[in-house]
């Protein structure tokens, strides 16, 4: 009897324990794999320190509850972030009903930025009166009149607007572009800097360190920045090309203009007698 017990007891049992036994089974082989699921994740989420391009920031407007608003918001940081192309195509894709400053403002900084003169000039005349002091239109003629040389103009328009916000990064980086064109290099390579302490992804200002360091013969400085410039500007950037450029010139005897940065129908011809690397921001 003794030696039978423990079978007739355990028999009944012995189906449970193999669905118990499945089950565990099922569950290690369902676990989701380190390499495939997290790791997707893992690069979304690094992916999503990354500047929001145009693609995505149409998408959140198309289905945003105040397209208007989304659009402004979402040029303007593309703006602010040295990408005017991708501003202008956010802020062109609202709706004709989007009419207020503060999306037209923006809209008419970045027709300025990919170098539409003519177009900023009227666009940031007309949100002027609706918003006299709109800083993104105001900004928007600083560099038209920068464009058409009228340093003077230009500067006076960009030290109102650093002296109302010295953490204005986008007017410091004009100023110091001003600086640039007139070939103090000292007060252009503070400039940048400044920019860049005030705004570490600031991408033109960093492109200019490259491009102004190279042609003064600073190679090792000029390298320095452009290992900077590869962490912030986005792969294919014509930024990342013309910088390596500068960088493979023999010492401040390189070409005069090197590709022009932001798409536009001509260059802004060079006012220096220094190399000229100048992007159209």
């Amino acid at each position: 009897m003794q030696s039978q017990f423990p079978t007739r007891s355990l028999s009944p049992l012995l189906p449970l324990v193999v669905v118990v036994a499945g089950c565990f089974l099922w569950l290690a082989c369902s676990k989701p794999k380190p390499g495939l699921k997290h790791g997707a994740a893992s690069a979304s989420a690094v992916g999503s320190a990354a500047p929001l391009t145009a693609a995505k920031a149409r998408d959140v407007c198309e289905h945003a509850a105040e397209p208007c608003a989304c659009a402004a918001e979402q040029g303007g940081k593309l703006l602010t972030a040295s990408f005017p192309e991708r501003a202008l195509q956010v802020m062109s894709r609202a709706p004709a009903s989007c009419t207020s400053a503060a999306l037209l403002g923006p809209r008419a900084e970045a027709l300025a930025a990919v170098e539409r003169g003519a177009e900023a000039t009227a666009l940031a005349t007309s949100v002027l009166t609706q918003d006299a002091q709109n800083r993104f239109a105001r900004r928007a003629l600083a560099i038209t009149a920068l464009q058409r040389s009228e340093f003077g103009t230009a500067d006076a328009i960009l030290s109102k607007l650093v002296s109302e916000d010295d953490k204005d990064a986008a007017s410091l980086f004009y100023v110091a572009l001003i600086q640039r064109k007139g070939d103090h290099y000292n007060r252009a390579r503070e400039g940048f800097l400044h920019v860049l302490r005030i705004s570490p992804l600031y991408v033109d200002a960093r492109y200019n360190l490259v491009t102004l360091t190279a042609s003064a013969g600073a190679a090792q400085e000029a390298e320095h920045h452009y290992q900077e410039l590869l962490q912030v500007a986005p792969v294919g950037d014509p930024r990342l090309i013309a910088a390596r450029t500068a960088l493979h010139q023999e010492g401040p005897n390189g070409p005069t203009e090197l590709p022009v940065l932001h798409r536009s129908s001509a260059p802004i011809p060079s006012v220096s007698a220094a190399p000229a690397v100048l992007p159209s921001r």
